[in-house]
């Protein structure tokens, strides 16, 4: 099964906007592979779309971040929240079928509360100057625990729905063509 078999790639779209509409973070449904599934990512802040457009700051920030967490959720088959190498807030919340791992579904991007970015990371990786990075910092919104916690809850609600709407929808179907 893949994460399409659930919702369209459209549909998956509008899930990640009404996430960033509501909570104010990047957000994105990966697949295994860590790939997201819409390509249409929505910014919270300045700076992730200019570590993200670096292919060096994308491997040593983005990329391990992302697999972390992945590894985390599907293991512990829960909502992961933590921050990225960045110094961000990172949510991971896992999607599983009938016991077979799909994704991720999650954000990132906000300072988390009391926070500040882990300028070194930013600068070894992609070369900017800590001056540079401070300004696309400026106004980068914040997140507390609980928020986080609140989302992650948000988004297993929702990802419960949808796995059951799809395995109804994958019910009817077999009764259908029997």
């Amino acid at each position: 099964m893949e994460l399409t078999d659930i919702l369209s790639k459209e549909q998956w779209a509008e899930f990640e906007k009404e996430l960033f509409d509501r909570f104010h973070i990047n957000c994105t449904v990966y697949n295994t592979a860590g790939v997201g599934v819409t390509g249409k990512p929505n910014w919270c802040n300045r700076l992730c779309p200019e570590v993200k457009a670096n292919k060096d700051s994308l491997a040593a920030i983005c990329a391990p971040g992302n697999q972390n967490f992945m590894a985390q959720a599907k293991q512990t088959k829960k909502p992961v929240i933590g921050e990225c190498d960045a110094g961000l807030v990172k949510i991971a919340v896992p999607i599983f079928v009938d016991g077979e791992f799909l994704g991720t579904a999650g954000g990132c991007g906000l300072l988390p509360e009391g926070g500040e970015v882990e300028t070194f990371m930013i600068e070894k990786s992609m070369g900017l100057s800590e001056e540079k990075i401070a300004e696309l910092c400026q106004g980068m919104g914040s997140m507390s625990e609980a928020q986080a916690e609140e989302m992650a809850a948000f988004i297993e609600d929702r990802l419960a729905k949808y796995v059951a709407d799809a395995l109804d929808d994958t019910e009817k179907s077999k009764s259908v063509s029997r």
